[in-house]
């Protein structure tokens, strides 16, 4: 026997019942990761020390709006609107400025890696790294002093010294032995035209050929 009385339409809503404790968490993972990535994005297009301010403005902002909140729930419910703008009012200011480019060149990011990268000087640039040099050539000009840029992005210490050959007998310069990660410019004295030697004192493995000409 049917449930309904005679003559009831039958509904055919149907109710979908959310996980709320699930999907609540999982949503607001998802805000705080698009906000902060948001936020990244802006700070890292403005000059470093913009950057700082902005962001210490935004944390002050928020904590203010959150105080408020707090001591004042009914206020605040009815203002949450005007909270909101007042908290976010740094951020809009960071997007004016990013918008606008000012400061471009001289971004937080771009500053920190400019002081990463070492400014690059005349003559063959070598470097160390895994026990190995990045070439097995050096290539010079004859009869004039040149200079050749050393880094050891190593661990292990090494050096770069030029033979008359592979011997290692009589020897033309003899670079100083440089500590792991860090860099030099070795001078090296005039040399004549032709192929010579070049290794590291410390680890004789590593080597390769100097060409003059």
């Amino acid at each position: 026997m049917s449930q309904y009385p005679a003559g009831t339409p039958l509904s055919h809503e149907v109710r979908v019942r959310l996980p709320l404790p699930i999907v609540i968490p999982l949503g607001a993972l998802l805000a705080i990761g698009l906000v902060t990535f948001g936020m990244s994005r802006i700070l890292l297009s403005v000059p470093k020390e913009i950057a700082v301010v902005i962001a210490i403005a935004i944390g002050a902002n928020i904590l203010i709006a959150c105080a408020f909140i707090a001591q004042r729930p009914e206020s605040a419910r009815r203002s949450s609107s005007e909270l909101a703008i007042v908290a976010a009012y740094p951020l809009v200011i960071g997007v004016v400025i990013a918008s606008l480019g000012l400061g471009h060149g001289d971004s937080a990011g771009e500053a920190e890696h400019a002081e990463a990268a070492p400014a690059a000087a005349e003559g063959t640039a070598v470097s160390a790294a895994n026990v190995a040099f990045s070439t097995d050539t050096i290539e010079l000009q004859a009869k004039t002093e040149e200079t050749i840029p050393f880094t050891n992005d190593d661990s292990a210490e090494h050096n770069i010294s030029i033979y008359e050959d592979d011997s290692a007998q009589k020897d033309l310069f003899k670079g100083e032995i440089i500590p792991g990660g860090q860099q030099t410019t070795y001078t090296v004295p005039a040399l004549p035209k032709g192929e010579y030697y070049f290794q590291c004192d410390v680890h004789p493995g590593m080597n390769g050929t100097v060409t003059v000409q």
